[in-house]
Order: C-alpha cells, then structure tokens, then sequence
C-alpha cells in the first residue's frame, strides 16, 4: 500500500518537474527532491535493461525478481537540473545509482541533506529526460521503442537464414526506455554519449554572438591549425575546383 502511494506522489514530481517553466532562461535550475513514505530504490528504474525481462530467470522457477541483477537502483534525485534549449524545455534529470542489493541499506543509512550529493556507495549516475508534449505523443515514442525491441529479438534470435552472421555481427538497434507519465507527459530513459544538435551547433556556432567572437565564427574554424579541419577543407576545395564550381 505504501509503495502505491508513494509512486502517485512519485509521478506527481515527475509530470511538475516537467510542466515546470523557469521564468529566467538559465539552463541550470535547482528543485527539491522527491520523498515519500518508502525509499526511492524501492522503484524499479525507467531504464531499458530493468525492464526487459532476463531471458535465464525465465526458466528459473525459484527466482522472485525477473529482471537481470545487474541492474542498480535509484538512490536520490540530484537538485540540480539541467533544462534544455529546445522549445519544449524538458528537463535532464539525474538519479543517483547504487548496487541493488545495497540499495535499501544505503538509503536508510543517509541523511535527507547527504542523500541529495554523490555518496562513497554510490556507482555512478542515471540521467533521464523529462519532459511535457504540448501537440505531440509520447505512446508514439514508446510504441517505437516497443517494435525496435521486437527487431532486436528477431535479429538476435538463433533461428532462420543468416543467423550465424547475425550473431557474429552483433546486429542490433540502440532503444531507450519511454515510460508515459499522463496524457502529455514522460520521462525518458538519456542514452549516454549523447547530447542534442541544437546544443552542439550552439557550442560551436552562434549567429546571434558578436560578429568577430569565437562562438560566431566556430571554434574549430577560428583555429585554422586545426590539422583534421584543414585537410578537410583542401579535400573539398579540390573537390569543387575539379568540378567547376570555383572556376568562372
């Protein structure tokens, strides 16, 4: 009952944190974290691999938990949150992770104020984004997900023509996890490595910096030492030049 409980608490914090418009344009923003009346680790975390099902538990009728081992738990929110540019402005969420089985006896030995910093047990991080589709449809997005899933397995799979090569190629789609929160709102499962083109593209250039500064000429392109530019600029130079684009 109070797991229940909590995790309408739980996706009430969600879909505010998602509503939630700064009034400023800062891309960094401190929120309170969320508690309830059981520990966040007691929820499954909305990532890929804990909600696939470990094909070995299966046939495993003494197992209790389904869902692969590895997998760690969520510890604490981070008051830190990272607000994106796009139009949206959805919100890079980010969870401490433990071990799962340390999980309980972590978050009851912490402090509400130390809970809310990276802690010694803690084995990394889990970012998710957040975010409010105002016209949009995150069922769509999850649907996706759901038949790049279906691809994987099918190219996985050890049966039918060219399944020797599959396997040895290692075939597969990259998925995220997509969890729909309410009609217009979801938290998403942030694949690492990863960042969005408007930020790249703004990192790199801006039209609207001051006409001689780096951020409006590149950064690369303001550093003409730059080996890999360089040669890359000759090769298309010579490209158009052969061509008959540069001669008139």
């Amino acid at each position: 009952h109070d797991l229940l409980v909590s995790s309408k608490s739980l996706f009430k914090y969600l879909i505010d944190l998602a509503s939630y418009q700064p009034k400023n344009q800062n891309a960094r923003v401190t929120v309170r974290s969320w508690k309830g009346d059981v520990e966040l680790s007691e929820f499954v975390p909305p990532i890929q691999a804990a909600l696939s099902v470990s094909p070995s538990s299966l046939g495993n009728t003494s197992s209790r938990d389904a869902f692969p081992a590895f997998v760690p738990r969520m510890r604490s929110f981070s008051p830190q949150i990272h607000v994106m540019s796009s139009k949206a402005r959805p919100k890079k969420l980010t969870a401490f992770a433990v071990p799962s089985g340390q999980a309980q006896h972590s978050s009851s030995s912490s402090s509400d104020t130390g809970s809310q910093k990276c802690q010694s047990g803690d084995i990394g991080e889990m970012h998710f984004l957040v975010k409010k589709e105002a016209k949009g449809d995150l069922r769509k997005d999850a649907r996706v997900q759901d038949l790049n899933n279906v691809i994987n397995r099918l190219l996985a799979g050890r049966g039918g023509p060219g399944s020797s090569t599959r396997q040895k190629r290692k075939l597969q789609l990259r998925t995220f996890s997509v969890v729909c929160l309410s009609e217009d709102c979801g938290i998403l499962e942030w694949v690492p490595n990863t960042d969005s083109l408007r930020n790249l593209v703004s990192e790199s250039y801006n039209p609207q910096a001051a006409p001689h500064s780096i951020r409006r000429r590149g950064k690369r392109i303001s550093n003409f030492s730059d080996e890999n530019l360089r040669n890359t600029f000759h090769k298309c130079q010579n490209m158009y030049i052969k061509n008959g684009h540069l001669i008139r």
